[in-house]
């Protein structure tokens, strides 16, 4: 007998990549204008050089690293399927042993995308990018990576984000896991920084993906990590606390590095220099 989902569905696996009808059906149930662009505005030259010393400095600050597929809106599901489990971009961990009762089939199964139902419809997340969300099963080991071709730079501290919310039978208390990792070698993961997310009854019946972050902060060139490539881990950590399909649903993946502070300080301060340099040949021309 196959399990049984939430709404009295039965979960089958198939032998598409595409999963059958059947699977995963609980998934499915202008401003004011700045005052700077009014009409007779007039930028002063001292106000231009601070201007470009704010903006190097908020550049400074911190750098966005796109990733492939943030949003898992690739490859398209298609017409008449609720859910599929091929994800661009992203690699889904190994299957476990055979002696765990789960074949490499069934695994392979438990993550994937599913369309956002429309507006108005139950389960529609209104913060989504796109109109795809990814799915986890709350099932230990569960998981999507992806390795990144940026290197951890020394002085450097990196935050990932990433929009969650709980779905199906998902308990209070099961855990949910971001990490930031390296590679040493085939089946050599080595995670640098994680954290764990516990689910709540708000945030399985929430419409909103709540975000969620791991930090790593700024490490010496000592560190084993550095130079290595950077990459990104989402996991289901903890099985569920009652029968049912239980299950993750996330968008939203965001990476930034962020240089340590003295580098950004020094950009600003070139910058306010060559301002006021700027601002003094103007004034003796």
């Amino acid at each position: 007998m196959s399990p049984r989902a939430p709404g009295g569905a039965h979960f089958v696996f198939s032998h598409r990549r595409h999963v059958h009808q059947s699977f995963l059906m609980s998934m499915t149930q202008d401003r004011d204008t700045h005052d700077t662009c009014r009409p007779g505005f007039r930028a002063t030259p001292a106000l231009s050089a601070l201007l470009i010393a704010l903006g190097v400095a908020g550049t400074a600050s911190g750098q966005s690293l796109p990733l492939v597929n943030p949003s898992f809106e690739t490859p398209r599901i298609p017409t008449g399927f609720p859910a599929s489990t091929m994800v661009d971009g992203w690699q889904k961990a190994p299957p476990p042993p055979a002696g765990f009762g789960i074949s490499a089939e069934q695994w392979d199964q438990m993550a994937g995308t599913f369309p956002n139902p429309p507006a108005g419809q139950p389960r529609h997340l209104t913060n989504a990018d796109g109109t795809q969300v990814a799915f986890l099963f709350a099932v230990p080991g569960v998981s999507l990576s992806q390795q990144t071709p940026y290197p951890f730079i020394a002085g450097n501290s990196y935050n990932l984000q990433v929009g969650l919310r709980g779905g199906g039978a998902l308990t209070p208390g099961t855990q949910f896991q971001l990490s930031l990792y390296y590679d040493n070698g085939p089946l050599n993961r080595v995670r640098v920084a994680s954290t764990s997310v516990s689910a709540t009854d708000a945030l399985t019946s929430s419409s909103t993906l709540e975000t969620f972050s791991v930090s790593l902060d700024p490490a010496t060139s000592a560190q084993p990590w550095i130079g290595r490539n950077l990459g990104v881990e989402v996991m289901a950590l903890s099985p569920n606390g009652a029968q049912g399909i239980a299950y993750w649903e996330l968008d939203k993946v965001q990476l930034t590095s962020v240089p340590e502070p003295g580098t950004g300080a020094l950009l600003a301060a070139g910058a306010a220099v060559a301002g006021l340099a700027w601002v003094r040949r103007r004034r003796l021309s």
